[in-house]
């Protein structure tokens, strides 16, 4: 054969092999002229992406998730599941609060309040008492750490109470599961919108917002059934702050003072008067040491607080400065006759 034939004859022989191997790269890898090239700039962008989109979409179902809202049982008010291990609520009224809490299933019932704990009932249905009491201006350190402690050491369910079951409650059991490990910040926050916690407690909504779990090593306080601290005490303690606070305010001419630009007035005001409110309702413990004339000073004293509330609210500065210099006098004169004697 020549050279010229030979030459013809492989052409022939190699064509459709060409041909095939071209139309399976083409098949394979579409038209891109370097089939084994890789774009992992690219690539590696849209996975981020697609990752990041499905983390965020997963993040944000798990936020809106809570356990459903239960009923209100006999004796028990703004009833809240906040987790497996963790409810919150009011105050159990009588028997009946108490049966109620048990048919739950409760094992442990916590109480924010400042009012001692009802410790007999608690006993007669089973139920361990623990005493952790918190203010509306917020949970402070050692109320963090015994409730860390709470979650460590006691026995679910846990049933967590303040007085009505809307703002410190709540609150405390958001922290709690914080420390659990059972919702993030972000959830706990969904925890108070829920339960209706007022934003005028700015204290409570920060420091939710801000917990962090005490290390596995921490120091963690003691739990008792009653806490050491005296409940008038705690109460007038937070009466003062507001005061001083207020007063800042007023000097400002109604408004958040260089000095401490957090406060709201009317938001101070509103702990004005639910420390007094408090105080006159803790007064039971103390009936030895205060009269009938003491709770009406008392009871007067938060009905001006009620009022600069409202002034507040509406804006009306002369009528809100009335109202302080009244609450003044009237802290100058309890103070005489109680205080500093």
């Amino acid at each position: 054969m020549s050279n010229i034939a030979t030459q013809h004859f492989w052409r022939a022989s190699l064509l459709p092999q060409l041909l095939i191997t071209t139309v399976v790269a083409i098949a394979l890898f579409g038209c891109d002229p370097t089939p084994n090239r890789v774009h992992p700039t690219k690539d590696l962008a849209t996975n981020h992406s697609g990752k990041a989109a499905a983390s965020a979409n997963s993040l944000q179902a798990t936020a809106k998730t809570l356990p459903p809202k239960p009923s209100n049982p006999p004796g028990i008010h703004n009833l809240q599941k906040v987790s497996d291990r963790i409810y919150s609520g009011s105050e159990p009224e009588g028997e009946a609060g108490f049966q109620s809490l048990q048919g739950l299933g409760i094992k442990t019932i916590v109480s924010v309040d400042g009012a001692k704990p009802q410790l007999e009932l608690a006993h007669k249905h089973h139920l361990r008492y623990v005493h952790i009491p918190i203010g509306y201006d917020g949970v402070p350190n050692d109320a963090g750490a015994a409730l860390a402690r709470l979650i460590r050491d006691a026995e679910p369910p846990i049933y967590i109470h303040c007085h009505h079951g809307q703002h410190r409650g709540p609150a405390a059991a958001a922290i709690a599961c914080i420390a659990a490990g059972s919702i993030d910040n972000k959830q706990a926050i969904r925890v108070l919108e829920r339960s209706g916690t007022s934003k005028n407690y700015a204290g409570l909504w920060r420091d939710v917002e801000k917990y962090s779990p005490p290390s596995t090593d921490a120091e963690l306080p003691q739990l008792v059934e009653t806490a050491q601290v005296d409940s008038l005490t705690a109460a007038m303690s937070q009466v003062d702050r507001a005061y001083d606070n207020l007063k800042l305010c007023r000097d400002a001419r109604w408004s958040a003072p260089s000095v401490h630009p957090d406060l709201v007035p009317a938001q101070e005001a509103i702990l004005l008067q639910e420390g007094l409110h408090e105080a006159a309702r803790n007064l039971d413990n103390h009936q030895k040491q205060f009269d009938e004339t003491f709770k009406t000073w008392l009871t007067d004293a938060e009905s001006l607080a009620t009022g600069l509330q409202a002034s507040l609210a509406a804006k009306n500065a002369t009528a809100a400065d009335r109202q302080l210099i009244s609450l003044e006098q009237a802290c100058k004169k309890c103070h005489t006759n109680y205080r500093d004697k």
